[in-house]
């Protein structure tokens, strides 16, 4: 595919700020088909944000918009005062996995200095239970 044809492609050159989603860089073997299994979203979403790509010729370092919100306000929430993590992710009945699917900056956020996190030790992922800092000392039952 000559220069322009691949611009045309990708919308290289300006496709980030254009794009209303998270930009993914086509990769070898990658298929529009792929990617929304990988993303998570409707490949038709995923068509109607490239409105310019040759799905049948992608080609490596084109650059694709990939849907990150819900096309639904409904599926949208604003913050309260004083939610947690925790409030967040049990209304919604979600794990913090696919949350931050969606909102990728949650996992930019920084972390108070000082916050102790529990890990699994075994490999696997399960959910222990937290532990919480009062007054230095450790309580490992949970409850404030």
């Amino acid at each position: 595919m000559d220069e322009q044809n691949r611009n045309n492609n990708s919308g290289k050159g300006g496709m980030g700020s254009q794009c209303r989603g998270y930009v993914h860089v086509v990769e070898d073997g990658d298929t529009l088909y792929n990617l929304a299994r990988k993303y998570d979203v409707k490949l038709f979403d995923i068509m109607r944000l490239n409105p310019y790509v040759n799905v049948y010729n992608l080609q490596i370092g084109d650059e694709i918009c990939i849907p990150t919100m819900a096309a639904h306000t409904e599926k949208m929430y604003v913050v309260n005062d004083g939610d947690t993590m925790a409030d967040v992710l049990q209304a919604f009945n979600i794990a913090f996995e696919s949350l931050a699917k969606w909102n990728p900056t949650l996992l930019e956020i920084e972390l108070p200095e000082g916050l102790i996190l529990n890990m699994p030790t075994d490999g696997r992922n399960a959910k222990p239970t937290p532990t919480f800092e009062m007054d230095g000392a450790i309580d490992e039952s949970g409850i404030n």
